[in-house]
């Protein structure tokens, strides 16, 4: 095996060196500007990212499809859509944050290299097609964001969040790395494809294996917040700073399943199915009755949004277990500019020191129309209402697991339905408070905040998405891109 990497091979991580490299860069300009130091830092993380971006079409393009660094690192039509989401989850978060960390007198420059790293390590765990390089990605991104959450040092509920996230995370990365071992010790390898090869076989490899798949499966489960390994979300939701709580409900979340949907896609085709879609069919469908039931009875819209994405995460990880790859990368493409949106507003209106909750939104119409009619589209499409994005999305995906001709096909379009019709209730409470409420809420009888700019560029895109996006592309077309495949022959 020869360990020098050649030129396709650095081409195509290009995205991860300017990301990379742009870090680095940050952490340097900061000590060159002093005075202005947060506001240069910001401006070139906008450049970074955009370039980042280009620089994703060029790997895609030049090398093209296939399998890089000796089979470590993939280019791949869904990792292109992935890595794209990545990059515009964190733009977005670039521009809805600076108001939001000026009011709470944090403006450190470090903010946006982690920003920048967090990204790279969601690169490598939706691209790296071994268990250690996924690890290193899993790893880079969750150290990022528990510093992320916990950057609000003045707040205890801040520090209180980065604190559980933390310890929770790291019992999690236990659960993974434990897989790893199992996988390595049935299999003899750290390549992803070929430590599941033993799951055909009977016997202790096979044994080894399936309780490395299982281990596997459980840290990846905490990292997306399936139920029961949830417990972390509502309170990281809640104290981080909203903009950071958008991040990871997108780009975080996104990645996380991303790495599944690259489990499932790894199985050998006569394991498709059986056991393992049963197991994670079920949590799954917990997930979802959790999330909507627990909604249900909260007051905080960023609490909300927090059991809400559980619930969301519940509808995807049912789709990726029965095999609808696609459907299920389309919803999560639209998922994140739904909750983008939703957050880029909730960080407008909370003024720095306000918890928004839907008794505070109460007559919000009144004082501030364009503000509650495009949080009410957010929350509209997040339940599934037509003709917004939110609804084809669950429309495609339903559809999808509406093929399966076995019980657990059944079982999970009916709990899907069903709890998208329960949670009508916490989503449709918003438009009811800000439009029909007689009464005025805390929000409402303030004087309108100072404008952003930043969170009306991100409203403005999210509603684009939300309101037309879909039309343009849909789940039949994350596929037809066509790239170049030059794919790098193994080195030995």
């Amino acid at each position: 095996m020869n360990l020098i990497p050649n030129s396709n091979d650095l081409i195509s991580i290009l995205p991860i060196l300017v990301l990379s490299g742009g870090g680095i860069l940050l952490l340097g300009l900061q000590f060159f500007f002093q005075g202005f130091e947060f506001r240069i830092v910001r401006f070139t993380s906008g450049l970074i990212l955009i370039a980042a971006f280009f620089s994703l079409f060029v790997s895609q393009s030049n090398p093209g499809v296939g399998s890089y660094f000796s089979g470590h690192y993939e280019i791949s039509t869904t990792g292109f859509w992935f890595g794209a989401l990545y990059l515009i989850a964190a733009f977005c978060t670039v521009l809805a944050s600076p108001r939001v960390l000026e009011q709470h007198n944090m403006e450190f420059p470090e903010f946006y290299p982690l920003l920048l790293f967090s990204v790279v390590g969601m690169f490598l765990m939706t691209s790296g097609t071994d268990t250690v390089t996924i690890f290193v990605g899993l790893e880079l991104m969750s150290v990022c964001l528990y510093v992320l959450v916990g950057m609000a040092r003045s707040d205890v509920y801040s520090l209180e969040a980065s604190l559980k996230y933390f310890l929770l995370g790291s019992f999690s990365t236990g659960f993974f790395l434990f897989g790893m071992a199992f996988l390595f010790g049935g299999s003899g390898t750290t390549h992803l494809q070929d430590s599941l090869k033993p799951l055909l076989s009977s016997g202790f490899d096979s044994n080894f294996t399936k309780i490395g798949l299982l281990l596997l499966l459980t840290g990846i489960s905490f990292k997306i917040a399936l139920f029961p390994y949830h417990s972390w979300t509502p309170d990281a939701y809640e104290g981080a700073l909203t903009p950071v709580t958008g991040f990871m409900a997108t780009a975080s979340k996104s990645a996380s399943m991303g790495l599944l949907l690259v489990v499932f896609s790894k199985f050998p085709v006569q394991v498709a199915g059986g056991e393992w879609t049963w197991i994670m069919g079920i949590l799954a469908l917990m997930s979802m009755t959790y999330g909507n039931f627990v909604a249900l009875k909260q007051t905080s819209l960023k609490r909300v949004l927090a059991y809400s994405s559980i619930a969301h995460a519940g509808y995807v990880v049912a789709g990726i277990s029965l095999g609808g790859k696609e459907e299920a990368l389309f919803y999560l493409i639209v998922y994140s500019f739904m909750s983008l949106g939703a957050f880029a507003i909730l960080s407008f209106l909370e003024e720095g020191n306000r918890h928004v909750t839907y008794d505070s939104i109460a007559g919000l119409a009144k004082s501030r129309p364009w503000t509650s009619f495009a949080l009410f589209i957010f929350f509209l499409s997040l339940a599934g209402i037509p003709p917004l994005g939110g609804f084809w999305a669950k429309l495609f995906l339903f559809q999808r697991i509406a093929e399966g001709t076995d019980q657990i096909s059944r079982l999970l379009l009916i709990g899907g339905i069903a709890n998208s019709a329960l949670a009508l209730y916490y989503y449709v409470k918003v438009g009811i408070l800000a439009y029909m409420s007689s009464e005025e809420g805390e929000i409402s009888k303030l004087d309108s905040p100072k404008a952003s700019y930043g969170v009306l560029f991100v409203s403005a895109i999210s509603l684009a998405a939300v309101l037309v996006g879909w039309y343009f592309i849909q789940p039949k077309d994350l596929n037809s891109l066509k790239f170049a495949n030059k794919s790098a022959e193994l080195q030995k």
